[in-house]
């Protein structure tokens, strides 16, 4: 490696590769920043010429970082730690309040698990949740930071996407026990099928399930339907039947053996989550610290 010349790096190069490193992806560093991933790539190649060192080794499914780039992520990641400790600190003296709009699902089932670690993190930010389950009030504001249940106009808004959406069936493992086979998505007609009546917008559902798969969705039992996502988690932890499960929501209960996804099947929808946040907010350092800490925890 030659001598550097530290005037030449830029930060932008270096936040580029931080947060690429962390996430073994451009693509996902592109989402983070909210720039395109040729940015992301641009700047890598720029530092490396800089640097005149190969930093990542370039795969179908990603990056990795080589030895070089594992000794520069190691210091950028003390370095970029300790200028947010920095402000924070500055910011310590003053109490921030956030209004986030989230959805009730989103809040109960995936938040509310993580929001002692946000709490005890950043003390003086102050979180007001407001749950809604439309996106009618979208374009009217009131909030400082939001997840849009849908697809709504990104106009006046600064968009980060959150996590793809991923659908996979699950049941309690008691109902399994006691219930026809299910091996094969064919077997799901012999199922109770719990489903999720959306008031306001159309997400996937059983019958779009079973469109795809070639499947006559009458010949399905109808059993409960129920409006609220997370009473519908409720009846199938009490074994009443089988739901479709959003991954970023149940992977926990799956992960506590509380729920099981029977079938080898996932679905992934063109329909991704983000997180917006009004432009006249997107330079506000408290609102920047939450969406750094959501994107952190929904890619850890």
């Amino acid at each position: 490696m030659k001598k550097i010349n530290i005037n030449l790096l830029n930060n932008k190069s270096l936040l580029a590769f931080h947060i690429a490193a962390k996430t073994s992806s451009f693509t996902r560093a592109a989402e983070t920043l909210n720039v395109g991933q040729p940015a992301i790539s641009h700047a890598v190649r720029q530092l490396e010429s800089i640097l005149d060192t190969t930093l990542f080794k370039r795969q179908h499914d990603g990056v990795k970082l080589t030895s070089e780039g594992e000794v520069l992520a190691h210091y950028l990641s003390k370095g970029f730690g300790s200028i947010q400790q920095g402000l924070e600190a500055l910011m310590v003296e003053n109490q921030y309040e956030i209004t986030l709009h989230i959805s009730t699902s989103l809040a109960s089932h995936w938040l509310m698990p993580r929001i002692a670690k946000f709490k005890q993190s950043h003390p003086n930010i102050q979180l007001r949740c407001i749950t809604q389950d439309t996106d009618n009030e979208v374009q009217n504001g009131g909030f400082d930071l939001c997840f849009p249940l849908g697809q709504v106009s990104w106009d006046g808004f600064e968009r980060y996407k959150f996590v793809d959406e991923v659908i996979t069936p699950v049941c309690s493992p008691a109902y399994l026990k006691t219930s026809p086979p299910l091996s094969k998505i064919e077997h799901l007609a012999d199922h109770a099928l719990i489903h999720l009546e959306e008031r306001y917008t159309h997400r996937f559902d059983w019958q779009d399930l079973f469109e795809d798969a070639n499947l006559n969705y009458s010949n399905s039992k109808a059993e409960e339907s129920f409006n609220d996502y997370s009473v519908v988690v409720q009846a199938v932890l009490e074994g009443q039947g089988i739901a479709l499960g959003w991954k970023h929501l149940i992977d926990p209960l799956i992960q506590q053996g509380k729920l099981i996804a029977p079938l080898d099947l996932e679905i992934k929808t063109y329909h991704p989550f983000y997180i917006i946040i009004p432009k006249n907010k997107a330079k506000n350092q408290a609102v920047m610290l939450l969406r750094d800490w959501l994107l952190a925890e929904i890619a850890s």
